[in-house]
């Protein structure tokens, strides 16, 4: 009777301690997957801001298209016409080379209080460091175009601005800027005394889709 209850005692023992080792075994495993899920996370969002990582084709150098929806409101002297606000579309061609620098040409359509303009300008940018993410400068300047009134309401313009870049796909990337959009009458080089109303200003923001190849 005693070597069968001794028996006993050393198989519910043995059990007991492979069960265990069995549950220990697979907490260590589940633990070490959990840690390598991590460590991918980790490093997919690293390689996403990492100046390491390697560039997107279409943030390097090539050909690129940029094309933004514009809002701009008004700063100072809002009730003359075309200083409230404005709102429209652009795009642009260019090259960007393989420092960061890009330098192009674009034009769209420009809607504000009283009328409308075409802009016609040189679109030059910079972009700043390898990451995918890239933040970057960009310096819009040239002519804004009436044709119902080119007299009175064409202008000439800079757009100083700063922006990011996020990437969608291989070859496009979502761009997000803000900056000061500074418009002048054409004619103040001429007429040193041209009105008080001759330079208006906005606080503008420019939502876009950038495109490289």
């Amino acid at each position: 009777m005693k070597r069968l209850l001794t028996l006993a005692i050393l198989i519910t023992v043995t059990i007991s301690f492979a069960s265990a080792q069995v549950v220990t075994e697979r907490c260590w495993h589940l633990d070490k997957v959990q840690f390598l899920q991590h460590k991918q996370d980790f490093w997919r969002s690293h390689k996403l801001f990492s100046t390491m990582a390697k560039d997107y084709s279409g943030i390097s150098g090539g050909l690129y298209n940029i094309t933004e929806a514009h809002y701009g409101f008004g700063l100072s002297e809002i009730e003359p016409p075309y200083s409230n606000h404005f709102a429209g579309l652009t795009t642009a061609f260019g090259w960007r080379f393989g420092g960061g620098f890009a330098v192009g040409g674009g034009t769209g359509f420009l809607k504000y209080n009283g009328g409308y303009t075409i802009p016609l300008y040189a679109d030059m940018r910079y972009f700043m460091g390898k990451q995918r993410v890239k933040f970057f400068f960009a310096m819009p300047a040239g002519f804004l175009l009436n044709f119902d009134n080119f007299k009175d309401y064409s202008r000439v313009f800079g757009n100083p601005s700063l922006g990011i870049t996020v990437p969608l796909t291989k070859h496009s990337n979502l761009s997000f800027s803000t900056g000061l959009f500074t418009q002048i009458d054409r004619d103040i080089f001429d007429d040193p005394d041209t009105s008080p109303y001759w330079r208006d200003s906005f606080l503008n923001m420019k939502l876009g889709l950038l495109f490289g190849w």
